[in-house]
């Protein structure tokens, strides 16, 4: 009688863990997502954007419960800094040396936690993220805006956009002309995730 109320328990206690288990969702990262930066010089504006995600990463969030922030298990996204094209050969030239793509091949955005657990609706959600991009070997934290948004396709959009300095990265801003056109200090990052939900999560 014992060993059967023991196991009764056994059970019984397991159903409870498995059912407080995290929820983990797993987003498969897709060639359609880019990076883009903005600045300006003191002639004009450029972009300068990475059009093409070449790499295998899955991110993989992990449900924090309630009033607990959901985190990352995993939320490393690397993009090939090489393939930065700003429109003009020169300033292409200028911007990867300036990032130092050669010694710093990837450009990596870090995800930590989200501000709540998205719901994957098709309308636009709005919140807060933190994550650390690495660029140039210097690595920082940063709240960033975010937006996620389900299309119909299942296709899902994350986007975030921060301002940042070459100052945060121990970069200086390029220059040409012998310094007649100088690019100026601040900049506007701008990343777009395509992720879809991994059906084997």
């Amino acid at each position: 009688m014992k060993l059967i109320s023991a196991i009764l328990f056994f059970f019984i206690s397991s159903a409870f863990l498995l059912s407080d288990a995290p929820l983990v969702h797993r987003l498969i990262v897709l060639p359609a997502s880019k990076l883009s930066i903005d600045g300006k010089t003191n002639v004009n504006s450029f972009t300068c954007s990475i059009a093409k995600y070449t790499g295998t990463d899955t991110l993989v969030l992990q449900e924090g419960g309630k009033k607990i922030r959901p985190v990352f298990v995993k939320g490393s996204v690397g993009l090939d800094a090489s393939t930065f094209d700003c429109g003009m050969a020169i300033m292409t030239s200028d911007f990867r040396k300036t990032v130092k793509s050669e010694e710093y091949p990837a450009i990596v955005i870090d995800f930590i936690s989200f501000e709540r657990t998205p719901s994957y609706a098709q309308g636009e959600e709005k919140f807060k993220g933190i994550l650390k991009i690495s660029l140039a070997g210097i690595t920082k934290l940063f709240e960033v805006d975010c937006s996620i948004e389900t299309k119909s396709t299942g296709m899902i959009h994350l986007k975030g956009g921060r301002a940042f300095t070459f100052s945060d990265f121990g970069l200086k801003p390029p220059s040409r002309m012998m310094g007649t056109i100088k690019v100026k200090e601040e900049l506007m990052v701008n990343f777009h995730l395509v992720l879809k939900l991994d059906p084997n999560g």
